[in-house]
């Protein structure tokens, strides 16, 4: 007999996946302010890269050997009580009168082969893209091609979202630029749904267009009234990218790698699935009730002797067309630690205007949410941050503005518990620290 997925093994996938793209570290909620809409132009339009400045960090690993075995301790630590294979991490803080870049990895990249983790790793930052494609639409809206609060059919058509009602009410032509930015588009998560996991499941090896995940959503309908709630999702910001795409007329990785990846030398991050790392040099995890999914998905068998390691089953081993393509501009983002750190850093101090940086983290109401960013605080500073979480990767990004002090860091594991945010925040308090001292 045919072995089927069954619903209780699914939701429960589900639930952890979507949990796992979430921003990770706490925040205080701020009321929202209600922004002005961006005024009209005729401006002709532009692709080009905006003039920021940023800092050009130094390398820092042979001043700081000190705080390099103490986040190598950390990551062990961390490792050792959560069973996580391996972690990679980078750190820009300021120095004297400039800024230094500090790398560290710790644990395996490879369970199977015995690789140690390296910082010149490739891992998958999955929703720490949505903050990225945010800056590229904000960078859209100062170039006057975009208005955060246009509708989302004055740049895709009238009938992008046809069908999408809500109470006989049509929000095709009402869904704006901003609701899809701050979550409150009405759009459900895949990686709640039990069908969109059936079906990925049967096309292993055919990977998603953008236009089948927005499609989806759109079928799903609005999970409530569009602007009025908030709901955590990956649909909006791949609307974002078919937006980004609309306005330029390229493709959404050309515009990221000019405008964000470009301007501070990320020459190893990459915006899948168009394309991708030169190395799949990180074997990605999935345990517990994710590897209980996994052991039972429809068109696994095949693979799932190679792919099953202890108690874990390794992602990559299966085809990974549909795991690598679904998130796009919501979530494909890989790359070495430096290259998102220093992305990252870029999105608060350059790639914006001060106003655009104010819109962008700016919450909705009481969520703790702006633009595509959380925004906390971590031993009473200010942070803007972000985490991810894909098949086998769990990641987290931090920038404390007041300091200008960027961690980011990626484990092969899904889920962790603690979560990754635990590791991020001692890594913090080390590099707070660090300043401080």
């Amino acid at each position: 007999m045919k072995r089927t997925i069954t619903t209780i093994t699914v939701i429960a996938l589900a639930a952890s996946l979507a949990a796992c793209g979430e921003p990770t570290v706490e925040s205080e909620p701020a009321e929202a302010a209600a922004p002005e809409a961006a005024p009209e132009s005729t401006a002709a339009p532009t692709t080009e890269a905006p003039a920021a400045a940023p800092s050009t960090p130094t390398d820092g690993n042979a001043d700081n050997a000190e705080l390099i075995a103490a986040i190598e301790t950390a990551i062990t630590d961390f490792s050792a009580s959560t069973g996580t294979p391996g972690a990679t991490v980078a750190v820009l803080m300021p120095d004297g009168d400039g800024l230094v870049q500090v790398t560290a990895a710790a644990g395996l990249s490879d369970i199977t082969s015995g690789d140690d983790a390296d910082p010149s790793d490739h891992y998958r930052w999955g929703s720490i893209t949505k903050p990225m494609t945010s800056t590229l639409i904000l960078q859209l809206v100062e170039d006057g091609l975009v208005d955060l609060d246009e509708p989302v059919a004055t740049y895709l058509g009238d009938d992008w979202a046809t069908g999408y009602t809500l109470d006989g009410t049509d929000y095709a032509p009402l869904l704006t630029i901003r609701q899809i930015l701050n979550h409150t588009d009405g759009f459900a998560e895949y990686a709640f749904d039990v069908g969109f996991f059936a079906q990925a499941a049967q096309r292993m090896e055919t990977a998603f267009e953008p236009e089948e995940i927005v499609a989806w959503g759109i079928g799903r309908g609005p999970q409530y009234t569009p602007g009025d709630g908030y709901a955590y999702n990956t649909v909006g910001h791949v609307v974002a990218g078919l937006v980004i795409e609309a306005v330029t007329g390229r493709e959404a990785h050309e515009v990221m790698r000019e405008r964000l990846f470009d301007p501070v030398d990320a020459d190893d991050a990459y915006l899948t699935p168009a394309e991708f790392p030169p190395n799949n040099d990180v074997a990605g995890y999935a345990r517990a009730e994710l590897k209980t999914a996994f052991d039972v998905l429809p068109g696994l068998a095949d693979y799932r002797e190679a792919a099953t390691v202890g108690d874990f089953f390794d992602v990559t081993v299966p085809p990974e067309a549909v795991v690598r393509s679904a998130g796009w501009t919501g979530g494909g983002l890989e790359a070495q630690s430096d290259d998102v750190a220093r992305a990252f850093r870029l999105m608060f101090t350059g790639a914006l205007s001060d106003d655009s940086v104010a819109e962008f983290t700016t919450p909705f109401r009481d969520t703790g949410y702006g633009l595509g960013i959380s925004v906390g605080e971590h031993a009473g500073n200010t942070t803007f941050s972000h985490g991810g979480g894909v098949p086998g990767f769990r990641s987290d990004a931090v920038y404390l503005p007041d300091l200008d002090v960027t961690v980011v860091v990626s484990a092969n594991l899904i889920p962790i518990s603690p979560d990754i945010s635990t590791l991020s925040g001692t890594i913090l308090d080390l590099v707070l620290a660090r300043v401080d001292g």
